[in-house]
């Protein structure tokens, strides 16, 4: 059996109900780790029988689980790594957008 490796990321603590939800599944899987402390987006990581679809794993999930943590889920480590590097860059404040804010609290 080949397995293929399934990145997911999303708004924290999403990681205990996302395997509660595979484990009570058919699906065959196996959890991965991916080690990145200083990552500002959570992440998890599974390995899914390469004869099962991502749209399988998204399905038993479930939508409720997927809009709850806004997932996201990434079938290559590029997209992955990719995701994350454009999360870094638009997790920081230009000084527009300091100045924005500071004016609609003037506002306010």
């Amino acid at each position: 059996m080949n397995w293929t490796t399934i990145y997911i990321t999303g708004r924290p603590e999403f990681q205990d109900e996302v395997r509660k939800k595979l484990e009570h599944s058919d699906l065959d899987f196996m959890p991965g780790y991916v080690d990145n402390t200083t990552a500002t987006v959570t992440h998890d990581l599974y390995w899914l029988n390469n004869q099962t679809e991502l749209r399988e794993m998204k399905e038993a999930v479930g939508s409720k689980l997927v809009w709850k943590y806004r997932l996201k889920f990434y079938a290559s480590l590029e997209a992955f790594l990719q995701a994350q590097d454009n999360t870094a860059k638009t997790a920081e404040l230009t000084q527009d957008d300091l100045d924005l804010m500071a004016r609609m609290r003037e506002v306010a």
